[in-house]
């Protein structure tokens, strides 16, 4: 019996034994085939995307930053595994001899029993994860590396440390990026000794004693000695930190960074030197866990005392009672610096604007309404609320669609030299495609038709709707498009594509193209004629793009052929972001018709951080107006930047999904940055001087630079560094009075709520800067006094490409008789009660009031401001229709008409 009992247990075990060998197996197979089908969709991506920028002719782009990206991750990866398995068998090999008791300690004692059939798995986990994770962060850093890899001198030198701005914006940047990267390859490190540290017994808790092993403290004395050191080369960079520091009144060395903060990292760097050198010491002779500690307390106590206690107390005691004295240099550096680092530095004229400039305008009675009506293209089509108007007249067809906010373009029409045009692309609307299959979807409806356009300082007389220039099947073309066909767009969203083209010899044009004219059944269809996508006609590129896009009928449809292309990221703004990541991109991508051709035209800028004593400014909250609210235009990030130049215009050929990069403006604003740029990516941006005429007719300045130029000019506009400090003469972004008036207005008894109102949107608009020269296309906005109650200023800039492009005029008005802000234009609107009594008798019913953008423009010395009113039914088809005008002038009265004219006529008369 003994035997047999024997027996059965001894083959039970080998059951045992053989099931977890091969679950064993079973686990590192699963593994294998997950790491391998991870390797191929890394290897899918990579391939697809590739050919995606090589059928924009930009491969070397990719290359460059795939190049970048692995040796990143392979230096500092390699580093922090190198690390992390040294660490590990450092810790097995210093683990004391002693038996482990198994009552005693359990989970130690198993450990130890089964940790040399795992060890090289132990190992390899020390060295992958530090190495992936490190690695990976060091690949996100490829745009640190390239710049600091071509840097140039700017030949501009920072005021305290005399050094050149390109060190603070395109070297320190990547010098403090290896120093993080390296303390965390270190700080892994520690986690694994103090892990591996425990399980291999070298150090232990028992008995309420903790007891640390020689060999673990020298271990950990060499391993906190590296961290310690890489700590002192941190203080030492830090000191640069001092350039744009935020603890004074503006950004930059203050008094505190130049007197306490800079010298305490000094003294600091020492301390870390000499504590470091404490730990090799205790690590090559000593091997005390006293010494250890001692070391780390000195240098956290200092850390303390000296690197925050010494600055906090010299703010306290020395810069915060005399700020208005002893912050006066740095305030003078920060505005120097603030205006250059935002292109302020020249081209901004202040013109003093009040009765006596009227008076010198000798513009009176009659000869005032005339100027009123000449100085500018007073809008009425307000492009912010007359989409769904479009949307009704012209969608032809639930397939199309129009953006939510129309754009505004300058155009020479027959007859109409340099108009003021709202457009809008005819894109496609997926949803709306008739039985939405697989081939519909990316087959045959496969682009957007053509473009709508109205002039904006009139509307049709009959209808009271835009008259339109272009527009209609067969459209109407006062703007002659030769190619109006839309294969990239605003309105396709992320993922979306289309497979075009057809084999040599066939005539099938599978594609539709448009309807035909109202009341024809006959629609046109169409073949894709460029080479803007990619190839597919290969299995072996159909296989490729069926499993990066999930779509099997890439590959398995019989209407993909050995001519087919793909057509992929067919939004313009993330093509250009794809192709110039280093840029960023203005929130406003707007069409523009260029040799009978639809382009999109995306402006770029170049931006840093670390421009030495350059105010900080928070790019989303300096762009975010009611456009960016609403959605109409893209939101930035929420990040600080305190450089901006608009040095690069994007142009995405609607057809072809080309994309071009032109330098912009280098003449007048030299950028340094993208010279760097330039060179990292040479042949990627193209000279400002191959711009055609055509194109550069089209262009005009960016609005989210204007945006954070006038948050920026509500500042520093006030010249000496005293009066700057004592901000007596700031004024603030208005917020936009129409949207709370709107909400109050079609209420109808229930409150509208009391939401914070967003700023007013600057706008495009033909005006005369000062109001009484000739017309320029501009880009504008009125400035409030800082409480936000009265007029303070208008800002324009000339928004026109020409020896002009770029210049601002700033009408300075004066505190008292200055004429009214929008708040206070809006608030009096409200309370005439003849306005009023209309407004709500057109809400009545089943329609609601629309308020357009309350226009402000210089004419004759005050402002005059306009604000069209529209009327709008809750119907699924409705749109709204202009029918009334109110206007008012300088300091009069607001009048009411049913067009601009009998408006400014009104107001001019009134206030005049």
């Amino acid at each position: 019996m003994p035997s047999a009992r024997l027996h059965e247990t001894q083959r039970r075990g080998a059951r045992a034994g053989f099931v977890r060998r091969w679950l064993v197996r079973l686990a590192i197979a699963v593994g294998a085939l997950a790491v391998a089908y991870a390797l191929f969709q890394v290897a899918v991506r990579i391939a697809t995307t590739y050919l995606w920028f090589d059928s924009l002719h930009a491969g070397s782009v990719y290359t460059q930053e795939i190049w970048a990206k692995v040796g990143l991750f392979v230096v500092f990866g390699a580093i922090a595994g190198a690390l992390g398995g040294v660490t590990l068998v450092a810790a097995r090999r210093a683990r004391p001899r002693l038996d482990i008791d198994d009552e005693d300690d359990v989970f130690r004692s198993a450990f130890r029993r089964f940790e040399p059939r795992v060890a090289w798995l132990l190992v390899l986990a020390a060295v992958a994860a530090p190495a992936i994770r490190i690695g990976q962060r060091a690949a996100g850093q490829w745009q640190t590396y390239l710049l600091w890899s071509h840097a140039a001198p700017w030949h501009r030198t920072d005021p305290l440390f005399h050094k050149d701005i390109s060190f603070f914006v395109e070297v320190y940047p990547f010098h403090l990026a290896i120093v993080s990267l390296l303390s965390s390859a270190v700080q892994y490190g520690l986690l694994i000794a103090v892990v591996a540290g425990y399980w291999y017994g070298g150090w232990r808790i028992r008995g309420g004693r903790q007891k640390v092993t020689r060999p673990f403290v020298i271990l950990l004395s060499f391993l906190l000695a590296g961290y310690v050191l890489l700590k002192a080369v941190g203080f030492w960079l830090a000191r640069y930190a001092a350039t744009t520091s935020g603890q004074g009144p503006v950004t930059g060395a203050g008094y505190t960074a130049v007197h306490a903060l800079v010298p305490s990292k000094y003294v600091m760097v020492v301390i870390a030197v000499l504590c470091a050198a404490a730990l090799v010491t205790n690590g090559f002779v000593v091997g005390r866990v006293r010494m250890l500690t001692a070391a780390l307390v000195t240098l956290v106590v200092a850390a303390l005392v000296v690197g925050v206690g010494w600055p906090k107390l010299v703010y306290r005691l020395r810069e915060a009672p005399s700020a208005a004295q002893v912050d006066l240099p740095e305030i003078a550096h920060n505005q120097k610096a603030t205006l250059t680092a935002f292109g302020l530095d020249h081209d901004v004229t202040t013109v003093p604007y009040n009765s006596s400039t009227a008076a010198k305008g000798a513009a009176k009675g009659a000869a005032l309404v005339k100027l009123a009506r000449t100085t500018a293209q007073i809008p009425v089509l307000d492009p912010n609320q007359l989409s769904p108007t479009f949307t009704v007249k012209q969608q032809l067809e639930p397939y199309y669609q129009f953006k939510s906010t129309l754009d505004v373009g300058h155009y020479n029409l027959p007859g109409a030299s340099g108009q003021d045009v709202a457009l809008a692309t005819r894109e496609l609307n997926l949803s709306g495609i008739p039985s939405n299959s697989w081939v519909n979807s990316h087959l045959v409806y496969t682009h957007g038709y053509g473009i709508v356009a109205a002039p904006s300082d009139r509307m049709d007389a009959a209808t009271e709707s835009p008259d339109f220039l272009d527009g209609g099947m067969p459209p109407a073309q006062q703007i002659p498009v030769t190619r109006p066909q839309v294969y990239f767009g605003q309105g396709f969203p992320a993922g979306s594509y289309a497979i075009v083209g057809r084999p040599a010899g066939s005539h099938q044009n599978l594609e539709f193209d448009h309807p035909g004219a109202k009341g024809s059944a006959d629609s046109a269809h169409t073949t894709y004629a460029a080479h803007g996508g990619i190839p597919i006609g290969s299995t072996l590129r159909r296989f490729l793009f069926a499993v990066q896009l999930r779509s099997p009928s890439i590959l398995f449809s019989s209407e993909v052929n050995s001519a087919s292309q793909l057509l992929e990221v067919r939004n313009p703004r993330t093509r250009v972001a794809q192709v110039a990541p280093w840029l960023t991109l203005d929130g406003d991508v707007y069409p523009a018709v260029v040799d009978g051709r639809i382009d999109w035209i995306v402006d770029g800028y170049t931006t840093s951080n670390r421009y030495p004593d350059s105010q900080l400014v928070n790019l989303h909250s300096a762009t975010n107006t009611t456009l960016t609210q609403d959605g109409a235009s893209v939101s930035q990030p929420s990040k600080g930047v305190n450089y901006l130049h608009n040095s690069v215009k994007a142009v995405v050929d609607a057809y072809t999904g080309k994309v071009t990069l032109y330098a912009w403006n280098q003449k007048q604003q030299p950028d340094p940055l993208l010279k760097a740029w330039e060179s990292v990516f040479p042949g990627l941006v193209q000279p400002q001087s191959s711009i055609s005429p055509s194109l550069l007719a089209q262009l005009r300045y960016p609005t989210d630079l204007f945006n954070v130029q006038r948050t920026l000019l509500a500042k520093y506009h006030v010249t000496g560094a005293s009066n700057f400090y004592s901000g007596n003469d700031f004024w603030t972004v208005p917020n936009d009075p129409t949207v709370a008036a709107a909400k109050t207005i079609n209420a109808k008894g229930s409150s509208a709520g009391s939401a914070a109102t967003p700023n007013q949107p600057s706008q495009y608009i033909s005006l005369s800067a000062d109001g009484f020269g000739a017309q320029r296309y501009a880009l504008s906005s009125p400035m409030v006094t800082y409480n936000g109650r009265d007029l303070a200023a208008f800002v324009s800039v000339d928004a026109q490409p020409g020896p002009d492009y770029g210049k601002f005029t700033v009408l300075d008005f004066p505190s008292e008789g200055a004429g009214e802000s929008p708040s206070q234009v809006q608030n009096d609107i409200e309370s005439d009660t003849t306005i009023t009594e209309a407004l709500t008798l057109q809400r009545g019913g089943q329609s609601k009031v629309v308020l357009g953008s309350l226009e402000a423009i210089p004419v004759g010395g005050r402002l005059l401001y306009v604000e069209p009113v529209y009327t709008q039914s809750t119907g699924s088809q409705s749109f709204p229709i202009l029918r009334h005008v109110i206007a008012l002038y300088g300091n009069g009265a607001p009048s009411f008409d049913n067009d601009l004219a009998g408006a400014v006529q009104a107001a001019v008369t009134s206030g005049g």
